[in-house]
C-alpha cells in the first residue's frame, strides 16, 4: 500500500540545530564526523566537542607508570577535541573543547548523557557505544554515524526514511525527520503493521506499509531493508513508545535498527518532542 505525499517538503529548513555535542569516541570517521557538524548546525550554534576520560581499571603496572599512562592519555585527548574544535573554526563554527571527567560508577555512556543534559543539547553526533541509551537518559536526538560507512553521509540529507508505528513515538519521529528535510528533501514514512490492510498511516507524506511482526530482530530488518531499497541517506526511528495495545516496543527495535543499519541513524526520543514539534506545523 503506498500514498503519494500530500504536503511536500518545500520551505526551506536550514540547519535546524543550535546545541550540538560532537561525541569523539575514537571509532568514528573525523573528517566526516565535522562534516556532519557544519552541516547540521545553525549560524551562531553552540558546539561542544567532547570526550569522556574514563577511570582507569587494574594494571600490573606501577602508581608511576600509570601516572605517566594516564598523563599520556589525557594530552593525547586533548590533542583531539583542540583539533576538532580548530578544524571547526576554519568553517566558521566556534566550538568549545570538553574532556568529561567520570562521576563514581559512571560509564562513557552515563558520561556524555550527563554533560548533553547540562548543556541543554537539542543534537549530538558521532558514533556511541550505546547509541539508544544515550537518546533515552539525555532526553536529546542523536546522530550516528555507523562505521567504516561514515564517509557516504551527504549533508544535508536528500532522501529520509522514518519508521513509523503510529505510536507517540514514532509521531516525534516523523515530525523530527520533516523538521530536518531541507529544501527539496523527499521524505518517506515506512509504517509497519501486523496487519497491512487495516492499517493506519501518516497522510502528510509519502508511505509504504512494511508487514512485519512488531518484535524487535523483524521489524528491524523490515526497516533497513525498506530505507536500503528506497536508496534513502538519513534513516530516522523513534526510540520509546508504543500505542495502546500495540507489541511494538520501540527502544528494542530501535536498538536492533543501530546494529543493522549502514546509513546515518537519527535516533529520536520521545522526551525531546516538545523541541521536535516547535519547528514543524499541519503535520498529522
Amino acid at each position: 500500500m503506498r500514498h503519494s505525499a500530500t504536503r511536500s517538503i518545500d520551505m526551506p529548513v536550514v540547519a535546524p540545530f543550535s546545541r550540538i555535542v560532537v561525541l569523539m569516541t575514537g571509532r568514528e570517521h573525523a573528517a566526516s564526523l565535522l562534516d556532519c557538524v557544519a552541516g547540521w548546525a545553525q549560524h551562531g550554534a553552540r558546539v561542544h566537542v567532547c570526550i569522556a576520560a574514563m577511570a582507569p581499571g587494574p594494571s600490573e603496572a606501577g602508581a608511576g607508570t600509570r601516572a605517566e599512562q594516564d598523563a599520556v592519555k589525557r594530552i593525547l585527548r586533548s590533542a583531539t577535541v583542540d583539533a576538532a574544535c580548530e578544524t571547526l573554526a576554519l568553517r566558521g563554527i566556534e566550538a568549545h573543547p570538553e574532556i568529561l571527567e567520570p562521576s563514581e560508577g559512571e560509564g562513557q555512556t552515563e558520561a556524555f548523557a550527563r554533560a548533553m543534559r547540562a548543556w541543554q543539547a537539542d543534537l549530538a553526533i558521532g558514533a556511541p557505544s550505546d547509541p539508544v541509551a544515550l537518546a533515552g537518559l539525555s532526553a536529546c536526538a542523536v546522530l550516528v554515524l555507523p562505521q567504516p560507512f561514515a564517509r557516504r553521509c551527504q549533508v544535508p540529507p536528500q532522501r529520509i526514511f522514518v519508521a513509523s508505528d503510529g505510536s507517540a513515538a514514532s509521531a516525534v519521529a516523523v515530525r523530527q525527520a520533516a523538521r530536518v528535510a531541507f529544501a527539496g528533501a523527499a521524505l518517506r514514512v515506512g509504517y509497519l503493521a501486523c496487519d497491512p490492510a487495516a492499517a493506519r498511516h501518516p497522510e502528510d507524506f509519502e508511505a509504504v506499509v512494511l508487514p512485519a511482526r512488531h518484535d524487535g530482530d523483524a521489524a528491524a530488518h523490515a526497516i533497513v531493508e525498506a530505507a536500503l531499497q528506497w536508496r534513502a541517506d538519513l534513516l530516522v526511528v523513534g526510540t520509546r513508545g508504543g500505542h495502546e495495545g500495540g507489541r511494538w516496543r520501540f527502544g528494542s527495535v530501535a536498538a536492533e535498527v543501530a546494529q543493522r543499519t549502514v546509513l546515518p541513524l537519527l535516533l529520536v526520543p520521545q522526551l525531546s518532542g516538545q523541541a521536535s514539534l516547535a519547528g514543524v506545523s499541519g503535520i498529522h
